[in-house]
């Protein structure tokens, strides 16, 4: 069984990244941030698709494309494909931000 709101330590000098599910198609992870945001010269660039909900909490993601911050509250999610370079630019600073990220390959003809 499986518990997001548990196990998140009191002290988090760095946003906490844990690994639920991981298949040759498919890994699952649990990010914890508390007032973290990723370096303003800093840029995830990944080659895999993600899907991202707050399931706790608010972040903030800004893209490196120039369109507008995207502020997600507990329940809200979005679809950053493959290379979609963006950066967690605000995270509550008080509070945990408990998100869910699934990460998955790009069909062959994307």
């Amino acid at each position: 069984m499986l518990d997001l709101y548990s196990d998140i330590p009191n002290h988090l000098p760095e946003e906490l990244f844990q690994t639920l599910i991981h298949t040759p198609d498919v890994r699952i992870e649990r990010i914890i941030s508390r007032g973290h945001q990723t370096p303003a010269d800093e840029w995830y660039d990944q080659k895999e698709n993600e899907w991202v909900m707050v399931v706790q909490g608010a972040g903030e993601l800004t893209f490196d494309d120039g369109r507008s911050p995207v502020r997600l509250h507990a329940g809200q999610s979005i679809y950053l494909p493959a290379h979609c370079r963006h950066r967690v630019s605000w995270t509550e600073p008080d509070r945990n931000t408990i998100w869910l990220a699934v990460f998955f390959p790009p069909a062959s003809h994307d």
